[in-house]
């Protein structure tokens, strides 16, 4: 029987939407044997200290062959026997939360699917602490398992090798696979071990080139920011309703997919699939999520003033700070764009700017209002001009160039309503006997002592 040794990226996992999808693996090839992976299925569930990986492979090779598929892991884990029906629980259950507007009936979205299964796992776990170590036993370790002719380590997966080790991942799970020549899905391994992050190794499958889809299924406490993974990847959707493959699982759902995952958490659960599309090659990164990222950049754009009249100057600062002290970035090429936007009440953009940095930035612009309108001043970074980091926003009101323009209206209501209110107390006052008021205020009353009979009821009396 032909031989070969094959460095699989065991974190590749596929979800097999639509169509079925292959995707390649990093190889150390023994001669001309090759071995092909049509899917990789995981559960990842993590309980912020502890996280249970169950995982099963389809490979199938040109010839009868075996794979050693390699694994690094941050701390020792504990392996076992998994099944299959977790697989077929996860199903179930992501078709049980498809959205109502989706027929029953349709079948164009997630599947899960599994060939011939057969079990044939040889497993070593080893603690390297150098990339000559790891390579040395890989060699050893396949010599004694009767393969021979072993090519050196390239010098790609060389420096995968390293980086892992570098970074503090100095276990590895080694298991040695008898691949048959037609598709079959290997028996399931869980991995249980001790992690500060959701973490997925997924630069080691970097070593070949091609184009693959990645999906990971993930079970954690709380529901998963699209601002917290990876870059390169996103959340899932459920196709063709477009709606995000992310909903909460209750304990009993958790139970039918694995009793041991049920246990890492005191209830419910939050069940997200993450998926990469794109060439193995552009994988230069493994998802690690911590249960409460650290903020480590912040943006914030102010104004000068809140309003102004037309036809002024808006001066406008953005003050970009790229990472706080303590943080650090993964090492890879990429830039922040900085975009800042002025928004009129309907929500239609008037001017926008954008700038590329690698550090620290200061902007300072100056924009001039054309009409009277209420703006929002927004300004977003964006990971190399793709994924939103963090945003800021400020308010301002523009008036007329006259501000008497503007409450002109309210200025001409309030003088009818004073003209009006004249007209009615006028009105009111010419129904009032004003003679009567005349006499009152005239003749006040005299005592009867006082009064005088008039002069033309008097005797007239000679003098």
């Amino acid at each position: 029987m032909r031989l070969a040794i094959v460095l699989i990226a065991l974190p590749i996992i596929l979800l097999n939407c639509v169509s079925q999808v292959y995707a390649d693996r990093g190889t150390l090839p023994i001669m001309n044997v090759d071995v092909y992976g049509p899917g990789q299925k995981a559960i990842i569930a993590w309980n912020g200290e502890v996280e249970r990986l169950i995982l099963s492979t389809d490979l199938y090779a040109s010839l009868e062959t075996k794979v050693l598929e390699l694994m690094p892991l941050p701390s020792e884990p504990i392996l076992e026997m998994a099944d299959f029906k977790s697989f077929q629980a996860l199903q179930s259950l992501i078709m049980r939360k498809m959205p109502r507007t989706i027929s029953p009936g349709y079948r164009g979205g997630l599947e899960i699917i599994f060939h011939e299964k057969i079990g044939a796992h040889d497993i070593t776990v080893l603690k390297a602490n150098s990339t000559e170590e790891l390579s040395r036993f890989i060699t050893d370790y396949t010599a004694k398992m009767g393969i021979s002719n072993i090519p050196p380590v390239s010098e790609g997966a060389y420096a995968i090798f390293e980086d892992y080790l570098m970074r503090g991942f100095n276990y590895w799970v080694l298991d040695l696979v008898d691949i048959p020549s037609t598709t079959r899905s290997i028996e399931p391994i869980a991995y249980e071990f001790k992690s500060q992050t959701i973490y997925y190794p997924m630069k080691i499958s970097a070593t070949t080139k091609g184009p693959t889809r990645i999906n990971l299924y993930l079970i954690t406490p709380e529901p998963l920011n699209e601002n917290n993974i990876p870059v390169k990847m996103q959340i899932a959707k459920y196709l063709p309703s477009n709606q995000n493959l992310q909903f909460k699982v209750s304990k009993e759902d958790l139970a039918s997919i694995d009793l041991k995952i049920q246990r890492l958490f005191d209830g419910e659960a939050w069940f997200t699939a993450l998926k990469y599309e794109g060439d193995t090659g552009n994988i230069d990164f493994d998802v690690e999520i911590p249960k409460s990222p650290a903020k480590c950049r912040s943006l914030s754009v102010n104004t000068d003033k809140n309003q102004y009249m037309s036809g002024e100057a808006v001066k406008i600062t953005v003050n970009f700070t790229h990472l706080f002290p303590g943080c650090f970035e993964v090492a890879v090429v990429h830039f922040h764009q900085i975009r800042l936007e002025i928004v009129d009440s309907n929500g239609g953009t008037v001017q926008s700017w954008r700038w590329n940095t690698t550090t620290d930035m200061y902007r300072r612009v100056v924009w001039t209002a054309g009409r009277a309108d209420n703006y929002t001043v927004r300004a977003g970074s964006y990971w190399s001009g793709e994924r939103l980091e963090v945003k800021s926003q400020s308010f301002i009101k523009v008036i007329g160039s006259n501000p008497y323009g503007v409450y002109g209206l309210q200025y001409l209501i309030l003088g009818v309503v004073i003209v009006v209110l004249c007209i009615i107390v006028r009105d009111i006052l010419s129904h009032v006997p004003i003679k009567s008021w005349k006499a009152k205020i005239v003749s006040p009353s005299i005592p009867a002592y006082a009064q005088e009979t008039p002069t033309h009821n008097r005797p007239y009396s000679p003098l």
